[in-house]
């Protein structure tokens, strides 16, 4: 497994033609976050041995993974207003190691607490109100930052509060109970394990199965 990241500029890194071709209704911000992410995936490609790698966009989004590999890339804006750069990162692994990652990364301070039982699971809002005040926004966010990152690693959008994660603070790791549609709840139960990260601004998610 290999990753990049960095600071999400104002300049465009250049991409692949067949890369390029998936870029032409992106406004500029769009464009930013899309070319420094797969400058990023094809960083984190090569430390894995795979020099000059494509990674174009399929129809739903999601990056199309050089054959034997597989992926997830995320980013965050920049919010000037509070001093905090953008940030982009990428991760890579190849499917002989694991059937597939997910990463995301959060803005802080973007979810209204009157949404947070929107999401949240009751197991979680309870766990959540035990937190002192001042802890809630950030746990809530890393709550909502690992279930994106499951779902980017099950490869399959879900109801968020199908997901229900469990997170050990000392660890900084988590484990995700995954209630997968079309199949009996009682048995088809995905348990799904990651890792969660703060800094100022943001959260971070990462997630393997």
């Amino acid at each position: 497994m290999a990753s990049s990241s960095g600071a999400l500029t104002d300049l465009v890194p250049i991409l692949a033609r067949a890369e390029q071709v998936c870029t032409a209704a992106m406004d500029q911000n769009r464009l930013l976050e899309f070319a420094h992410g797969r400058m990023h995936a094809r960083i984190a490609l090569a430390r894995l041995g795979l020099r000059g790698a494509v990674v174009p966009m399929a129809q739903d989004r999601s990056p199309i993974w050089p054959p034997g590999f597989t992926g997830s890339i995320s980013h965050v804006r920049a919010d000037r207003a509070n001093g905090c750069d953008g940030q982009v990162m990428a991760v890579v692994a190849r499917l002989s190691d694991c059937a597939g990652v997910g990463l995301d990364l959060e803005r802080n301070g973007v979810l209204s607490p009157e949404h947070w039982n929107s999401f949240l699971t009751a197991t979680e809002m309870a766990a959540m109100a035990l937190r002192p005040v001042a802890q809630r926004s950030t746990l809530v966010h890393g709550l909502w930052s690992a279930k994106e990152a499951v779902m980017k690693a099950l490869r399959q959008a879900l109801d968020p509060q199908d997901l229900e994660i469990s997170l050990d603070d000392d660890a900084g790791t988590f484990s995700a109970k995954c209630h997968l549609p079309d199949v009996d709840r009682r048995t088809g139960r995905v348990l799904v394990q990651g890792r969660l990260a703060t800094a100022p601004g943001w959260v971070a998610a990462f997630a393997m199965r």
